[in-house]
């Protein structure tokens, strides 16, 4: 028995138009900027399933208030939420109670359940807040299918202990769990054993020995006479005459509200009560409190008759946690995820959790994450994580991918590079271009080049604005114009137009056949370069950026080379002969700089000038022959802001005038 479908309309930060989050999964995971509406969809299953007539009321600000909107003009509003339930073949206990109500979409499909909860809103004269009216119904026809009255019925009251919903809130307070309270968990767990009569009337005869043993004492017995004594001095009301002092309430239900949790050994030689924990060991607590509740329930359900089983207990638990990474220590949320984990794997529970860090998405499975952003018009939006074909090859590498930058999900702009020198070199131009990348949330992601329309195809989704800066690689093996084309392509995979994306200065556009033979076309003929730098500059127009003519690193050394060569250690750096003399020895370094810089013993440099040639020579011992993100930080170190802005190669004050377009 599982919750399939959440749909939300006219809820807090849900619009008009019906939101539908498919939960697919048992452990589900929404995640997204503050105030996205995250918490609201949890919401929504407590007003469905709470416990308690207030976690189920629907109030005036329950309903949606469009952005132009005035409150004070606006006289009626309506709200849905509304659950598909399905069953698995194997559910015994559940079908009895809903068999009546199941409906199925198509002949030898699977059963569900349709409950929706609709609530209108009215102004009123007489009333401040208006009036509310609200009903739970099942839906008796299919999805899709016309409604009239006859295809609702209401949801009987009787049947809300089937199923429940747990709330974790995000500030937890375990201490108040901890009380015989109506609703807190202590109460619901204490309540699922059968105190028999005998039990209880020895314990009550227990408590009273211990009282009058106490009573017995000459000491106890002037402390109880002064009191009494003061007390009738102060009054003359015959009903209050007598003080007894005692254990405050003799009673049995008295007793257990004066229970509670110690910890032992503290190593200070007392016990802790846990408003003596930290912040981070009562929200474990908590987490412990609500585990234990739904073990308890398992193990008591085992224990009675059949005919009673799923009346005793919950047929579906919803666990419903926010923010379960609050007051955490980082190394411990792998244990909270994995024994949540555990619970939504047990057949009548399900887990929804709301989330705000990579520390816990990275421990989801992607394909149970789902995006909430806020729309320009100031409504949620819900997306499902996007991911190739499970048969694809680049299914799992975009999915290790998102599990090692988690950031993305979070960001407001991403920045895609190919490895970490671009993170190193993006970090150290950010206050010289007055773009802080945390202030703004920009998330830097060397994701680029494999499988890079994917990335883009899963920001796309998320309407998470993007640029991409990728290596040109001239006369590598598949760079130059097999980079371009490897980019048009991907962009054609997203959906680009591709007449558009592929129009030519003379109206004609590029055929497929010209396409797919494009990384064949000459780097040496005239005008080849010119003619290359024109698609580059076109590509720009989609927020793809290249390192020209070779990557990010040869640029760098290209633009500050000076410091590049002065960043040596004493006696270090590569041994360059007499240039000067142009001996072949030199020329012969140069041979195997441009062999090894290119990646290819063919390989001539023809589109390179004399100086970037022998500067592959420091591009072999600075990039070849040691660290790269290393090399960066101790050059990078050593520039002050100045000398960096003076020299900054073009295509960064491209990049981050475009973040600051993107960010507006």
């Amino acid at each position: 028995m599982q919750i399939s479908n959440l749909k939300i309309k006219g809820f807090r930060s849900f619009g008009p138009d019906e939101v539908t989050i498919p939960l697919t999964k048992k452990l589900v995971g929404f995640i997204g900027l503050n105030s996205a509406g995250k918490t609201t969809a949890l919401e929504a299953l407590r007003k469905l399933f709470g416990g308690s007539f207030s976690d189920r009321e629907i109030v005036r600000q329950d309903f949606h208030i469009g952005k132009d909107e005035d409150p004070n003009e606006i006289t009626e509003r309506e709200l849905t939420i509304e659950v598909h339930i399905g069953f698995s073949n194997d559910e015994k206990e559940a079908v009895p109670h809903f068999f009546a109500n199941m409906i199925v979409d198509e002949e030898g499909g699977n059963p569900y359940i349709r409950i929706r909860l609709e609530a209108t809103w009215n102004k009123s004269d007489l009333e401040l807040d208006g009036q509310i009216d609200s009903k739970m119904y099942y839906i008796k026809v299919a999805e899709g299918q016309a409604e009239d009255e006859d295809s609702k019925q209401i949801y009987p009251n009787h049947f809300r202990s089937l199923i429940q919903v747990l709330y974790v809130p995000a500030i937890r307070r375990p201490g108040e769990q901890l009380k015989y309270a109506s609703g807190s968990i202590l109460y619901r767990v204490l309540k699922k054993i059968k105190w028999n009569d005998t039990f209880k009337t020895e314990f009550d005869e227990k408590i009273e020995e211990i009282n009058n043993a106490f009573k017995a004492l000459p000491e106890f017995d002037t402390v109880q006479s002064s009191i009494s004594g003061f007390w009738q001095q102060f009054h003359k009301d015959e009903r209050y005459k007598d003080t007894t002092l005692g254990f405050g309430g003799s009673d049995f239900d008295s007793i257990l509200k004066k229970l509670e949790v110690s910890f032992s050994p503290t190593g200070t030689h007392k016990i802790f009560t846990i408003d003596e924990l930290g912040e981070g060991y009562r929200s474990l607590f908590y987490l412990t409190l609500v585990c234990a509740l739904l073990d308890i329930e398992e193990k008591l359900a085992k224990g009675e008759d059949e005919d009673s089983i799923g009346i005793s207990r919950p047929l579906l638990t919803i666990l419903a946690i926010e923010e379960p990474e609050n007051h955490i220590a980082p190394q411990l949320l792998g244990r909270v995820i994995k024994i949540l984990k555990t619970i939504a794997d047990k057949e009548n529970s399900q887990v929804l959790l709301s989330s705000h860090t990579p520390a816990i998405v990275k421990r989801l499975d992607p394909e149970s994450i789902f995006h909430f952003r806020i729309t320009e018009e100031f409504e949620t939006e819900v997306n499902q994580i996007l991911l190739p074909d499970k048969a694809d090859e680049a299914y799992k590498y975009i999915k290790e991918a998102v599990h090692n930058y988690p950031e993305i999900y979070f960001a407001k702009l991403v920045v895609i590079g190919e490895g970490d020198s671009e993170e190193v070199i993006f970090n150290r131009l950010m206050p010289i271009m007055d773009t802080d990348f945390d202030d703004n949330i920009i998330t830097f992601a060397p994701l680029g080049h494999r499988f890079v329309n994917h990335i883009w195809k899963l920001l796309e989704t998320l309407h998470i604005p993007y640029i991409t800066l990728l290596d040109l690689d001239v006369e590598r093996e598949g760079g130059g114009w097999g980079r371009v084309k490897y980019a048009l392509q991907q962009l054609i995979k997203i959906g680009i137009n591709k007449k558009k994306l592929l129009g030519l200065s003379d109206g004609s556009i590029l055929s497929d056949e010209q396409l797919d033979k494009m990384h064949t076309w000459s780097l040496t003929a005239k005008d080849a370069i010119k003619d290359l730098n024109s698609w580059v500059d076109c590509l720009k127009l989609y927020n793809i950026y290249y390192s020209n003519p070779l990557d990010l690193d040869f640029l760098m050394l290209t633009h500050y080379s000076e410091f590049y060569k002065n960043a040596i250690p004493e006696n270090g750096g590569p041994q360059i002969p007499d240039k000067i003399k142009k001996t072949e020895k030199f020329q012969e370094k140069i041979n195997t700089a441009i062999h090894a810089t290119l990646k290819s013993e063919e390989a001539t440099a023809a589109t390179y000038s004399e100086d970037e040639k022998e500067l592959m020579i420091w591009y072999n011992y600075h990039f070849l022959g040691r660290g790269k993100p290393a090399t960066h930080i101790q050059v990078l170190s050593l520039i002050n802001n100045r000398n960096i802005k003076k020299s900054l190669p073009p295509i960064f004050t491209e990049i981050f005038n475009r973040i600051s377009l993107l960010l507006k």
